[in-house]
């Protein structure tokens, strides 16, 4: 009668499972293991919840896979068939056949996933916690949260593997129970994150600091001010820091993004979340993405949370504070923060501080390394001050490893791309309001394309911090690797493609030559590049039907063209991938221009631009790699019928059409380094802003030369960042806020005038003059 009655209830509570729940499955394809028939498997749960037991065997059943109860262990059994019993029979099991293979695999499941704040009664009934929900509990988890079940499936552990022979068997349990429970103590870790602390005791707490209180006499003794008001002022100062991290807003706004993304993209594609998922088990998570628009973190959180991983708390600028946005994001984790700390050394120590203390609790960061949106495409100069703090703060507590996640983050359209077209052509950044967020609400009308998350190699930092160096050192080398990483990351989307095509020739192209132009670039880069996993799908037909209806071109039968406004911002999305063609582009541009085209000059050339270029575009090979990477880029130019042996034994570029494209590409570079090297030249000292100033009227008029306008050559930002990376490689000079060069550049010259179009170096060299001692500017 028992059995019977159990069996009863079983099947009421598989039926409920399936009517309540909709289990999402991290790693799938894990759950059925490649069986032989010497294999055993067993499955283990965190622990004795009827509802995981019964929803692990909906799931295998959908697979036609049945199990026996048996084969069900959990890791917290409540003292009932326990863990350790159940492997030591397990461990003699496999002792006394050595062809047995037992494996084991682990099943987390959660509901909700989300951490808890501290005595918050009400988040107890549905949300997932460190500690067990009871029967009622359990109940309105399943019932408030089975849609947002999450199944996590690991690696499948051999018990073979753990059997010492001169161990006995209960001492092989213990240890196979200690793994077991350590891992999904890490796995809960992982995905739901520590319990909030009530956001006042946290305020307190960084109050309290040692440093802060430092940092607060420091400040008294110089203002003549009271402790007390100091103090106050902290308060509030950290009120408008501090998250106020909000699960159930959280919950809300995770079906509200998903519509919202439906809406404005095709697909939201994704790579090497993988390698997020397993470092996030034994590290804290600090991501850092490159910065090209306001949905960066939302789709940053929103992917996150959908694979099952720690939703990170964000540190945004102040500017998005606003009236009904700025709460909101504050409950979805962001932590403001002004643009610059220079001259408030209280300020930075609160943020400072604060942020330690969400580190020491194991919450995953985020912060954008480049510290505001490119307008242009390309990377920006990396701004390292939080980056310095999480390094410090790591320096100072090791024992607590750290991974930084770099991240690309690319668009077939961006949603900002007008405003950005109207700021790069002189117009102020417009502020974030009320009215803009009501503008904003008319491009969920409109269609984007896709959009591309891509997750670089982590970065430990215990592989990359060195103590006994000032920690200087440490940010220095640490930036430069992560915005090499985010570049390395770089996925292709069909946005650039086309716009690489279409820059790069006439304005005006017909559909076929245009298609077969982006299908050998995409080969191309296939080949040069095997490790990208987005290649844009359907044909170049489709890509360009959909890039009309986004109003990137104008499509008539089988013309199409663009206007200045479009090439405009097709730049930006050509420039997502230059830099990965451009030293295929610099191969081709050399091979066609230098008048011997042997591989010796053109490597010998490469080579003394690759700093200048490497700084820039944040490449990832060292100038001791470049002789085997050009042999192989080389090779490769030669397979795509783009570059062929000439009658002198040296190369030069076929009638292949892609060949002018990439040329058109790699250009206009060099000519504005020429231009604001062949500046910094023609007078001995030199302010940045003269520098600057001076280069974009002259780029402004050498670049009207391709056809169109296009102001990201002479963006200040663009000089801006070319110049400190100059300054950072110590081939400039500042002294008093006047900058000098630290090279000669009349062998760069000398090889420019054979690259370079005459006229083009003409036309710079005519509107500098040759007088080096001449003080004032040139009026252009």
């Amino acid at each position: 009668m028992i059995p019977l009655l159990e069996r009863g209830i079983h099947a009421l509570g598989g039926l409920f499972i399936k009517l309540v729940t909709r289990p999402k499955l991290v790693n799938p394809q894990l759950l059925l293991p490649q069986q032989s028939a010497s294999d055993h498997v067993y499955y283990i749960l965190e622990s004795n919840r009827l509802s995981h037991k019964l929803l692990l065997k909906n799931l295998l059943r959908k697979q036609q896979r049945h199990i026996k109860d048996e084969q069900i262990l959990f890791a917290d059994s409540k003292g009932q068939a326990p863990l350790r019993e159940a492997l030591t029979d397990l461990v003699n099991a496999q002792k006394s056949n050595d062809k047995l293979n037992t494996l084991i695999i682990p099943i987390a499941i959660f509901h909700g996933r989300l951490p808890n704040r501290e005595k918050s009664w009400f988040n107890l009934l549905y949300a997932e916690a460190w500690h067990e929900a009871g029967p009622i509990g359990s109940f309105f988890q399943l019932l408030i949260n089975g849609r947002q079940t999450l199944v996590r499936i690991d690696e499948a552990l051999a018990l073979k593997q753990l059997i010492n022979k001169n161990e006995d068997s209960e001492a092989t349990a213990r240890k196979t129970a200690r793994v077991l429970r350590t891992h999904f103590s890490i796995t809960r870790r992982s995905i739901i994150g520590p319990d909030l602390s009530h956001r006042r005791t946290l305020i307190n707490l960084v109050i309290k600091n040692p440093s802060v209180q430092q940092a607060i006499d420091q400040q008294a003794k110089e203002r003549g001010t009271s402790r007390h008001r100091i103090e106050r002022h902290c308060v509030r100062t950290l009120d408008n820091i501090a998250a106020d991290f909000s699960p159930i807003t959280t919950r809300i706004l995770d079906p509200l993004l998903n519509w919202v993304w439906g809406r404005l993209y095709r697909k939201v594609r994704i790579a090497n979340i993988d390698r997020v998922q397993e470092i996030a088990k034994t590290h804290q998570l600090i991501y850092l993405p490159c910065h090209r628009s306001h949905m960066d973190y939302l789709l940053l959180s929103w992917v996150l949370y959908r694979h099952g991983l720690m939703i990170p708390h964000v540190a945004a600028g102040e500017n998005l504070n606003i009236p009904i946005i700025g709460p909101i994001l504050k409950r979805g984790g962001a932590i403001f923060m002004r643009r610059q700390f220079h001259g408030d050394p209280l300020y930075s120590c609160l943020y400072k501080t604060y942020l330690e203390q969400m580190t020491h609790r194991g919450h995953s960061l985020e912060y954008f390394i480049e510290g505001g949106r490119s307008r242009t495409g390309r990377l920006l100069a990396a701004k390292t001050g939080l980056l310095s703090m999480s390094i410090e703060s790591y320096r100072d507590n090791p024992q607590k490893p750290v991974a930084l996640i770099p991240v690309w983050v690319g668009y077939d359209r961006l949603v900002e791309s007008k405003s950005y077209q109207k700021e790069l052509s002189g117009e102020k950044k417009q502020q974030e309001s009320i009215s803009t967020l009501l503008a904003t609400s008319k491009i969920l009308s409109q269609q984007f394309g896709n959009t591309l998350l891509s997750f670089g190699e982590p970065l430990l930092l215990e592989e990359h911090t060195h103590c006994e160096n000032p920690a200087k050192d440490d940010v220095k080398q640490i930036a430069a690797k992560v915005m090499r990483s985010i570049n390395q990351a770089a996925e292709v989307t069909q946005s650039s493609l086309l716009a690489t095509c279409l820059l790069g020739g006439s304005p005006s192209q017909s559909v076929a030559e245009l298609s077969d132009k982006s299908t050998r670039l995409l080969n191309l880069l296939k080949t040069l590049h095997p490790e990208l996993q987005l290649i844009p799908e359907g044909k170049p037909s489709d890509w360009i039907n959909e890039a009309a209806k986004m109003g990137q071109i104008d499509q008539k039968l089988n013309l199409i063209k663009i206007n200045q406004h479009q090439a405009q911002e097709l730049c930006f999305y050509r420039n997502n991938i230059q830099h990965i063609l451009i030293l295929p582009s610099m191969y081709l541009l050399l091979a066609h221009r230098l008048e011997s085209g042997k591989a010796l000059s053109i490597n010998r050339t490469i080579k003394m631009i690759y700093p200048f270029i490497q700084a820039e575009l944040f490449l990832q090979w060292e100038l001791s790699d470049l002789t085997d990477l050009l042999k192989q880029i080389r090779t490769v130019l030669v397979e795509q019928n783009l570059l062929e042996s000439n009658a002198e034994g040296g190369w030069k570029t076929t009638s292949n059409p892609l060949v002018n494209t990439l040329i058109l590409t790699a250009e206009p570079i060099l000519l504005r380094y020429y231009i604001v090297l062949r500046t910094l030249a023609r007078y001995n000292e030199i302010s940045a802003e003269d520098l600057i100033e001076s280069s974009q009227k002259i780029a402004e008029l050498i670049h009207k030369e391709y056809g169109y306008s296009t102001p990201e050559y002479k963006d200040k930002r663009v000089l801006e960042s070319f110049i400190e990376q100059l300054h950072a490689l110590d081939f400039l000079t500042k002294v008093d806020g006047r900058l000098s060069s630290n090279f000669d550049t009349s062998a760069l010259f000398t090889q420019a005038k054979k690259i370079l179009k005459p006229h083009m170096i003409s036309l710079v060299d005519a509107k500098l003059g040759n007088n080096s001692n001449s003080p004032p500017l040139p009026k252009i």
